[in-house]
């Protein structure tokens, strides 16, 4: 009997079978409580297990750590309490060591605070006290999200029953979601109610496909909508209502498909419906009754958006539009707490994938019309399905109008109806000979993703620094030490110039100089010439999931930040880039020490903020003097009232800070004007030149008297005092220093 069922539908198993491996991978790949809000899932379901109860909201010091969760329906908790109840779990505040420094927006996978939990080798196989407790839990998700795959399956095949490769593609489709597995293998109630939907919406389409086509004989009809199926019906939007509150819209549609579905007496369908809403009562109604006496009202929402916090302000039409946006991204990949993000590229496939497959629905049933006999009856499990969408989709708006909740995953329990829909409408682009395939071959796209995912986007988010054997030859060695904590033996900038509102990549490597008891936290400044902060940086070391309590002494790590550039920062400037290590409760910076022992303060290097492309600047004098093949000269401005103004360009890098000279010389050769400064009035170092900038450089000339003078100019080293050689536009060598006019004061 079962090699026959097994048989007749191979193809499910295989779906189920890939879907519960793939779970259970994505359950070990995704660090604990990584997952969104799995901390305080995790901590209702231990609740539940040591204190044999539910817990009682409060405002203040509630007797358990579930924070807003403590308010879901229990369903889910009751489950993984009996799963759970045998292990023990004392070592639960260990295991939750949150990082200070999470949630700094850095975009793509990077792996830079996107983890909210510190994790150790605590967390490792073989698996004890919480952490055991915690995969069991998982374990139990990834059950529950198999059920919700089997039945979207049975629910697509009550729609074609002929079509079984239909079947098998929307439970795959549904199951290979990657953000469903992921969720689906983390501490959450979200697979549970995927479940118990799929279970609702099949019962449902069971009694609808049963008055598929008319004349129906009674029997069928009967046994369609017997006294058994409506207590199944009940038993299963009650368990969704007591999944999570959404799962209370279910109700509502089972009570219309039972009104619809009704041919015999009125008194029959009143019996019915007393059935129907008993039973969900006892199912789930003593729930809602404990919140009305607990909380003054029948889903506890009320408290649950006083502990976690409302919307100050409601929803404008551009908020809206963008949540949903982060509704739609999350709906697919949005690993973590919503902050590991797929390419751009990614979304947009599946923006297309869905889109035809929305447009070939409607296709579908205009091609297809003249074969419903009648139209309706045949497409009315599609309209339920649309029906239990629209319901849900209302229910998340309500819910983000009352708090911040752009999450995908509150969107899931319509999955088991949009697989049907979308694997349907793609396969209609196509002939029937061609359907199977084409149906077929969307189920594999997102497996392919799903398979990739892990590895692609959620593992790169949380992989660990590089630690280093040695340090690689550095062009920008500083070995200051911090007390006697650790060492920054030196840093690399992925570039040295950047636009105000841009950013720059400064990469640090790091030695510990001894085992270390409390946390250290880096803290990155860029400050302009006024030594305002305009960019900055604060981390534990390796981006977030290295703090130093972990490290061994001697050990070396490469660290790299993306540090973001402020859009009002001076420019063109010369920043400061700050490293500061300091104890985050104390607020105490460790001091720092150059190698010689000197006590310094830690600026570890520069960064040219570019101002405008000033690349057309032009002189009202072209000149052509090369200095030192690196800097050229190409004109200059010259005032009455002795002003100048120097046009410089970089024509190769230049490695060393120049400062220039100008010498106004009388009649006689002598020097009775000099100023000394470096490019800019001290702001525009030579090393920090780019290719594409001109650079203007002013000096205002004060002579003594009437009479004839010449302008003299060059470069030098400030520390060696030794001048750049001058070249004209020939290549002529023309000494140290260049004349480059005279004028005249008075006559």
């Amino acid at each position: 009997m079962a090699r026959r069922i097994l048989g007749e539908h191979r193809e499910i198993a295989i779906v189920l079978a890939l879907f519960i491996a793939l779970g259970i991978f994505y359950s070990v790949t995704t660090p604990l409580f990584e997952a969104p809000d799995e901390q305080w899932h995790f901590a209702y379901v231990q609740y539940v297990a040591t204190a044999r109860g539910l817990p009682v909201q409060t405002l203040d010091k509630p007797a358990h750590l579930a924070r807003q969760e403590g308010s879901q329906p229990p369903l889910y908790y009751l489950m993984a309490a009996a799963a759970t109840f045998w292990v023990d779990t004392f070592d639960f505040p260990q295991i939750v060591w949150e990082n200070p420094h999470y949630g700094y927006n850095v975009p793509g996978v990077v792996n830079d605070n996107k983890n909210l939990f510190i994790h150790t080798s605590l967390e490792s196989f073989p698996y004890h006290g919480t952490v055991l407790a915690i995969h069991v839990a998982r374990l139990l998700s990834v059950v529950l999200g198999a059920f919700a795959v089997l039945y979207t399956y049975l629910l697509t095949l009550e729609i074609f029953p002929d079509r079984k490769f239909l079947a098998a593609s929307a439970s795959a489709v549904a199951g290979f979601v990657p953000q469903f597995l992921f969720v689906s293998s983390a501490v959450s109630n979200d697979s549970t109610i995927v479940a118990f939907s799929a279970l609702s919406l099949w019962m449902v389409t069971r009694m609808l496909t049963a008055d598929r086509r008319r004349p129906v004989p009674d029997r069928r009809l009967r046994s369609a909508v017997s006294a058994r199926n409506v207590v199944l019906l009940g038993l299963a939007t009650g368990l969704a209502s007591l999944a999570k509150v959404s799962g209370a819209g279910l109700v509502v549609l089972g009570a219309l498909v039972l009104i619809y579905t009704h041919r015999t007496k009125l008194d029959e369908l009143v019996r019915r419906l007393c059935v129907f809403g008993a039973v969900v009562f006892v199912v789930a109604g003593w729930w809602y009754l404990r919140n009305l006496a607990l909380y003054g009202e029948l889903t506890g929402t009320a408290m649950m958006v006083r502990i976690f916090g409302a919307r100050e302000s409601p929803l404008t039409w551009p908020q809206l539009l963008a949540q949903l946006d982060e509704v739609w991204e999350t709906f697919w990949i949005g690993f973590g707490w919503g902050n590991i993000r797929a390419n751009p590229a990614v979304y947009t496939f599946l923006e297309i994938l869905i889109g035809l497959s929305g447009l070939g629905l409607l296709f579908g049933f205009v091609r297809r019309r003249e074969r419903l006999h009648p139209t309706f009856v045949k497409a009315l499990p599609f309209f339920v399905l649309a029906f239990w969408i629209v319901i849900a989709f209302v229910e998340l708006l309500h819910w983000m109008e009352i708090t911040q909740a752009p999450h995908g995953r509150l969107f899931f329990p319509v999955l088991p109806a949009l697989a049907p829909l979308a694997v349907f409408g793609i396969s209609q682009w196509f002939p029937n000979r061609i359907e199977p395939i084409a149906a077929r071959a969307m189920a594999v796209a997102l497996f392919v993703l799903a398979v990739v995912a892990p590895f692609a986007i959620l593992q790169p988010g949380y992989a660990y620094p590089e630690s280093l054997a040695s340090v690689p030859y550095l062009a920008r060695p500083l070995n200051i030490a911090y007390g006697d904590k650790m060492k920054l033996l030196g840093y690399e900038l992925s570039s040295e110039h950047v636009l105000p509102g841009g950013d720059v990549t400064l990469t640090l490597y790091w030695q510990s100089l001894a085992t270390m008891n409390e946390d250290y936290s880096i803290g990155i400044h860029v400050l302009d010439p006024s030594m305002r902060v305009i960019g900055a940086r604060n981390s534990y070391p390796g981006r977030g999931l290295l703090p130093t309590r972990l490290w061994r002494a001697g050990q070396i790590i490469r660290d790299v930040y993306w540090v973001p550039i402020a859009a009002d920062a001076p420019a063109p400037s010369v920043a400061q880039i700050q490293v500061a290590l300091y104890a985050r409760e104390s607020k105490r910076d460790l001091p720092a020490f150059d190698p010689k022992g000197q006590a310094v303060t830690p600026i570890v290097g520069r960064l040219k903020i570019m101002g405008a492309n000033n690349g057309a600047a032009q002189a009202q004098n072209s000149t052509q003097f090369l200095f030192g093949q690196q800097i050229n000269l190409i004109g200059y401005d010259l005032s009455p009232a002795g002003g100048l103004k120097l046009y410089w360009k970089r024509v190769a890098p230049i490695a060393a800070d120049y400062t220039v000279f100008v010498h106004v010389l009388d009649a006689n050769d002598k020097v009775v004007a000099q100023q000394d400064q470096q490019p800019a009035d001290s702001t525009n170092p030579t090393s920090l030149w780019d290719d594409s900038e001109v650079v203007t450089d002013s000096y205002t000339l004060a002579v003594p008297g009437q009479g004839q003078y010449r302008i003299r100019l060059g470069l030098y080293r400030a520390e060696t005092g030794e001048r750049l050689p001058v070249s004209d536009g020939n290549g002529t060598a023309l000494g140290d220093s260049v004349t480059l006019a005279s004028f005249k004061v008075g006559e």
